[in-house]
C-alpha cells in the first residue's frame, strides 16, 4: 500500500518521472532556435524556487548546496547541487526522505547549464 511505502520505496518512480519531464522540455527547447514563449514558460513554471541553503541550516548538514525545489508539502522533491560538486535528487515526505546521486546524467547537465545564470547571480548576491 502506498500509504505505508517509505520514500526509499517511492523515489525511483518519482525520479524517473522528473527525468522524463525535463528530457521532454529540453527536447522541445532544443528544436526551437528562438525558444518559443510556450516552451520557455513551461520550463520557467516547472519549479517552485531556486535558492542557496547554507551549511548548518539543518542538523548534520555540513555542506551548503543550491536547491531547485520542484514541489513542496507532502511529498516534496528537489535537486541539490552541493558545494562539493555532486548533484542529488531528494524525495521527502513527512519525517522521511531518500536521495539519489544524479551527477553527470545528461538531463542534469542540461539543467545545470540552463540554471547557470542563477548560480552566478546567487553567488554574487551572497558574496556582496
Amino acid at each position: 500500500m502506498l500509504k505505508d511505502a517509505t520514500c526509499e520505496d517511492r523515489i525511483d518512480r518519482h525520479l524517473k518521472s522528473r527525468a522524463d519531464d525535463f528530457t521532454a522540455m529540453f527536447l522541445e527547447l532544443e528544436g526551437d532556435t528562438f525558444y518559443s514563449d510556450e516552451a520557455f514558460d513551461r520550463f520557467n513554471e516547472y519549479g517552485l524556487s531556486f535558492d542557496y541553503v547554507e551549511a548548518g541550516t539543518f542538523d548534520d548538514q555540513t555542506v551548503g548546496y543550491w536547491r531547485y525545489q520542484i514541489s513542496y508539502g507532502g511529498p516534496s522533491d528537489e535537486i541539490r547541487w552541493h558545494d562539493t560538486g555532486n548533484v542529488e535528487y531528494w524525495f521527502l515526505d513527512w519525517y522521511d526522505g531518500a536521495s539519489r546521486d544524479i551527477t553527470g546524467l545528461d538531463w542534469v547537465e542540461t539543467l545545470t547549464d540552463m540554471l547557470g545564470l542563477f548560480f552566478v547571480v546567487s553567488r554574487w548576491i551572497r558574496e556582496y
